[in-house]
């Protein structure tokens, strides 16, 4: 069966698959791409994680210029980035996020990460999807904007 993606408006999608057509929001899809790539790993004998997928969308927080991630930033839970920061577990990215947030903010997240466990798989899963839906959101609004090297404007 084929599945075909089409942008509508900023935040709503149509999924196409065979006859029937689907509209999502932007988190949907991702998640619709998840499960298809955990599908097609399997078809091949491969593992894979689904938890692993939630925390590398989680990491497109590391796309943003820093003015965009302090803006995701002080939108979001603080709780929800320190889930991130442990399951992501990359001491750049960690450096990053803990210099874009407020001194106060900061030093209470690092002694957090130095003393908490790791999160149930659920309450990760539910963390990233916090994190995730408020940067499509900011996006959506033209509040921040993934910029990559070959961005090119005209």
């Amino acid at each position: 069966m084929k599945v075909g993606i089409k942008k509508l408006h900023e935040n709503e999608w149509q999924v196409h698959m065979g006859c029937a057509s689907v509209k999502m929001d932007r988190f949907s899809v991702a998640l619709l791409h998840i499960t298809l790539e955990h599908l097609m790993a399997l078809e091949h004998g491969e593992s894979h994680s689904t938890l692993k997928s939630y925390v590398k969308l989680g990491l497109k927080l590391d796309d943003l210029d820093d003015l965009g991630l302090q803006k995701v930033l002080s939108e979001v839970d603080s709780k929800a980035v320190l889930d991130l920061l442990i399951l992501a577990n990359q001491s750049d990215f960690t450096e990053r996020v803990l210099s874009n947030m407020g001194g106060i903010l900061s030093r209470q997240l690092q002694a957090d990460l130095a003393s908490v466990e790791m999160p149930l798989e659920q309450q990760a899963k539910e963390s990233i999807k916090h994190l995730v839906e408020k940067m499509f959101d900011l996006e959506a609004s033209g509040k921040i904007e993934f910029i990559k090297e070959d961005t090119q404007y005209i």
